[in-house]
């Protein structure tokens, strides 16, 4: 009996450990599994550490709003500073210039921070190696050229400083300070302000970036700016087009200002709503040649208003055409509303070709209708006829159009509704394979291989 007794136990207890080993191998194959899928999807670069990569990305948001902070008070400064510069003014323009230096120094260390923090957030997202340093990636280049950019400000050191040119439309000699052509190159930071801007939109981030990576395209500032284009495009465009019109307006003022000194009423471009209203007039390639510019430097602002303002018309007749294109259910709409009109339209000429065929034979019975108005009866009877077999042969191609696009439309949902089917028959057939690797004692083996 006893024997008995520890045979049973003995079996019992094997029971109970190979029902813990198929209660553990699952939970041991699921990690295994989950760790694989984190270590290869690492080295593919579609998996990163989440806390840290929004760490890094916050801090770049940080620096690139104090960025454009900076830049804005720079740019802000220079046109009130142009303005005591134009005037000769002398205390207050001095202070301004220095401190229009002092910002564009900050504004200097702060865009080697922003490329420093750039390249930290890239690392956190495993697109540059750990060990690369600033110069060793594609970032060097755009910095350089921005703060190349950021070094054209008017200096203290050059107040006074006259450039003298030949007017020959004036027929006079006129002169730019050299901070006045400074201050108009530095117009171009603006560009940068914009790149500040579409970075706090919603289509730059990590999320952005994770996406583009999935489908094999670049998340940089022009797929933020397309959209933008494709999302809000009549806002986009109003921004884009009102941002360019206030720039380069001060640019055409910068550039014929000087001509004011010698002629202040002759085509005085140096009014900032002159010069509104001639960059409007040329961005939209119209032209009323009321307001022209007149030195070499206010043509050349022109040309590139001309060059842009082709760009941004043919952007804005782009998307006038493109949001009037119908939808596909929008097309069904229209269908079903012309099969409805070219039905009524047939109703009527059928009652018309009725109408005048018991016109024709109630003249008939009376005998006292003349030829002259037997023809107009048969050739109004004739029209109302072809009208009908024309409108009818509308409506028939009109049925065809809507019954190949009702069979299109129920085929794709035949479609979707197998391949629904399919792939949930692949996941019952894949959990009942888990299961019975499971109990075999076989998925632990493959994984850990």
């Amino acid at each position: 009996m006893k024997g008995r007794m520890n045979s049973q136990g003995s079996k019992s207890n094997k029971r109970q450990l190979e029902m813990e080993r198929l209660v553990e191998r699952p939970e041991i194959g699921i990690a295994t599994l989950s760790q694989m899928f984190k270590n290869y999807s690492q080295q593919l670069g579609g998996l990163e550490d989440g806390k840290i990569t929004k760490l890094q990305y916050r801090k770049f948001l940080i620096i690139e709003q104090i960025s454009f902070i900076l830049n804005s008070l720079g740019l802000g400064l220079s046109i009130l500073q142009y303005d005591l510069e134009f005037q000769e003014e002398s205390w207050i323009s001095i202070w301004l210039l220095w401190m229009i230096l002092i910002f564009t120094i900050l504004l200097l260390i702060i865009t080697v921070f922003r490329y420093e923090q750039q390249m930290n957030w890239l690392k956190s997202r495993k697109q540059i190696y750990s060990n690369d340093k600033l110069w060793q990636t594609n970032l060097w280049y755009p910095m350089l050229t921005e703060l190349a950019i950021y070094l054209i400000i008017p200096y203290p050191f050059l107040r006074g400083i006259r450039v003298y040119f030949y007017n020959y439309l004036q027929d006079a000699t006129a002169y730019y300070h050299v901070n006045e052509i400074l201050e108009l190159f530095m117009l171009s930071r603006t560009l940068f302000l914009f790149r500040s801007l579409l970075t706090q939109t919603f289509w730059y981030g990590n999320r952005t970036q994770r996406v583009c990576n999935l489908y094999a395209c670049d998340g940089n500032y022009m797929f933020v700016a397309k959209s933008l284009m494709r999302t809000t495009p009549y806002s986009a465009q109003f921004i884009a087009l009102t941002s360019l019109i206030l720039i380069f307006a001060q640019a055409v003022r910068i550039s014929e200002n000087p001509l004011t000194r010698n002629d202040p009423n002759n085509n005085n471009l140096g009014k900032y709503d002159n010069a509104v209203w001639n960059i409007i007039i040329s961005i939209t390639t119209v032209g009323y040649g009321d307001f022209y510019t007149r030195t070499d430097l206010g043509r050349f602002v022109i040309f590139i208003v001309c060059v842009l303002g082709i760009f941004v018309i043919s952007v804005m007749v782009v998307t006038l055409i493109t949001s009037l294109e119908t939808s596909t259910l929008e097309s069904h709409a229209i269908t079903v509303l012309e099969r409805i009109q070219f039905r009524e339209q047939m109703i009527n000429s059928a009652s018309m070709v009725i109408m005048y065929s018991l016109k024709i034979v109630a003249e008939l019975k009376k005998s006292n209708m003349t030829k002259f108005q037997f023809k107009q009866l048969i050739l109004n009877l004739k029209y109302h006829l072809n009208e009908f077999k024309i409108i009818r042969r509308l409506y028939r191609n009109k049925q065809d159009v809507g019954n190949i696009n009702e069979e299109i439309t129920n085929q794709f949902s035949l479609l979707r509704s197998d391949f629904t089917g399919a792939i949930e028959k692949q996941k019952s057939i894949f959990i009942q394979n888990a299961d019975i690797m499971n109990k075999l004692g076989l998925e632990t083996k493959q994984i850990q291989l």
